[in-house]
């Protein structure tokens, strides 16, 4: 009985390990994802400033 209690405790920790590896890289993408969206955006605003010279209509 004890053995089939570690068997099952050392599988919970295995699926909760799992769960926290994949809310890792959930978060780093969406980081990453808001970094590039964030990046880009200046990249068109400074090309965008360079031909109009910073005019805005």
């Amino acid at each position: 009985m004890i053995k089939n209690n570690i068997i099952n405790l050392k599988s919970s920790q295995t699926i909760l390990m799992y769960a926290a590896l994949i809310a890792a890289v959930a978060f780093g993408l969406v980081m990453i994802s808001t970094y590039l969206q964030r990046h880009i955006s200046g990249v068109y605003q400074q090309a965008g400033d360079a031909v109009g010279e910073g005019e805005q209509k």
